[in-house]
């Protein structure tokens, strides 16, 4: 009899996995070509606008990148506590942690925008308020959309998710390029919130997706409070990944980071993988770990994370280390003091993806601190190394300490989440492995 059961449960992993990759590749492919789509959008918006008016996007823009930090880690704690009550079989507590974390991203960004407007008003001449009230309104529809994608994410409604990056790459050319065409740098602004407007538009057409706010601290304190750690670790997890740039531009100068770019662009475009299925594993763990507590099932889920995330990263990487050298010399002659620097830098993902998995685990347990020591620690081996070899070697040195601390991280995110694991299982008084 127990045969035949681990035999159907081998045939259940595996129809999962299966269902699993068939979703990774529809929300892998609407990722690409929604980022594709906004790259080409961009540029031609840069070529309509010029450098002056472009510079001047790239400063309003940090209102929105940071304006959507006032959401104070509320819709990171949804994302991890809806799957979980969903987990304990509690819709009804889902939703209404979904609605309290909507009435924590209106109130906040409301309040901010109120005192940006003030102090603009206050310091006359900083930024012109006509722009600075279109970017406000941007921001508020950069929000209901985030809210909309989590809603949609932390119920596992990967489809929907997909269908609308699809949409974001049709609409958004339409309306960024269009109303920077009719009326410039505003037009353009204005035209991005129409694009995320409709979208949070398109988006109810799920029903996971309400816009019915909820006020009041009784779910939104936990909300924060559990959600807050998580933005912090993103932030930090921020600084650690540009810290090579930085050592460029202080250590080697602008032209040289000007070089540097390639590595840097390669190594986003395909970090783009990994963080796609990232985002459909951290639900599942979150869901996994309130239904059934199950430290061996979190053990798997991050073997099978890791295990995707090499099959997704390395034929990209082999095709990206053939080709681009050859094709950066040819169209990009003026940056081929990069390419050896860009080389290095293509093996970063390869050693990121040993640790892909633990990381969610440590936040499942509420090991966010330990996170934040081990992207800290990593954090400064990088600038050292980086810092250390910048001089002597150049841009290759700087792709080196990366490459290292990069390991580093990697390596320390399983042994923390090993630990945390185990930590759990003698506190159960089970048997450790």
């Amino acid at each position: 009899m127990r045969p035949r059961l681990e035999a159907l449960a081998g045939k259940a992993r595996a129809a999962a996995g299966h269902a699993l990759f068939r979703e990774f590749l529809g929300f892998g492919s609407s990722s690409i070509v929604m980022q594709l789509s906004r790259v080409a959008s961009s540029l031609v918006v840069a070529a309509l606008l010029g450098p002056a008016q472009w510079g001047s996007w790239f400063l309003l823009n940090l209102i929105v990148l940071y304006g959507a930090l006032t959401q104070l880690g509320a819709m990171n704690g949804m994302n991890r506590e809806v799957p979980a009550a969903l987990g304990r079989e509690d819709p009804d507590e889902a939703l209404a942690l979904r609605r309290s974390a909507l009435g924590v991203v209106l109130v906040t960004t409301a309040a901010v925008s109120l005192l940006l407007l003030l102090l603009a008003a206050l310091v006359p001449g900083v930024v012109d308020l006509a722009d600075l009230g279109l970017v406000l309104v941007l921001l508020a529809a950069h929000q209901l959309f985030g809210y909309a994608t989590t809603t949609l994410r932390a119920t596992t409604r990967f489809t929907a998710v997909s269908r609308l990056q699809f949409a974001m790459a049709l609409v958004y050319p339409i309306f960024a390029i269009g109303g920077a065409f009719a009326y410039g740098l505003q037009g353009f602004i204005l035209g991005q919130a129409l694009s995320y407007a409709s979208l949070c538009l398109l988006a109810t057409r799920d029903p996971q997706v309400i816009y019915r706010p909820q006020l009041g601290l009784e779910r939104a304190r936990p909300l924060i409070a559990i959600g807050f750690p998580i933005m912090l670790v993103g932030l930090v997890n921020t600084l650690f990944t540009t810290v090579d740039r930085w050592v460029v531009a202080g250590f080697l100068g602008t032209e040289p980071l000007g070089h540097y770019s390639l590595a840097i662009m390669a190594l986003n475009a395909v970090g783009l993988l990994p963080t796609v299925i990232a985002q459909q594993f951290y639900p599942r763990l979150a869901f996994a770990w309130s239904a059934r507590s199950d430290t061996s099932e979190l053990r798997g889920m991050a073997s099978l994370h890791r295990r995707l995330t090499f099959a997704a990263v390395i034929p990209v990487i082999t095709v990206l280390l053939l080709v681009l050298p050859s094709a950066v010399r040819a169209f990009l002659p003026a940056y081929t003091a990069g390419i050896p620097a860009l080389m290095v830098t293509m093996f970063v993902p390869v050693v990121s993806s040993v640790g892909q998995g633990y990381g969610g685990i440590l936040h499942m347990l509420n090991r966010q601190t330990w996170l934040l020591g081990a992207i800290s620690l990593s954090a400064a081996v990088n600038f050292g190394i980086s810092a250390a070899l910048a001089g002597p070697f150049g841009l290759i040195g700087v792709a080196y300490g990366t490459l290292a601390a990069f390991g580093l991280f990697s390596l320390l995110r399983v042994l923390l989440g090993a630990l945390a694991l185990r930590r759990v299982e003698a506190a159960a008084g089970l048997e450790v492995p």
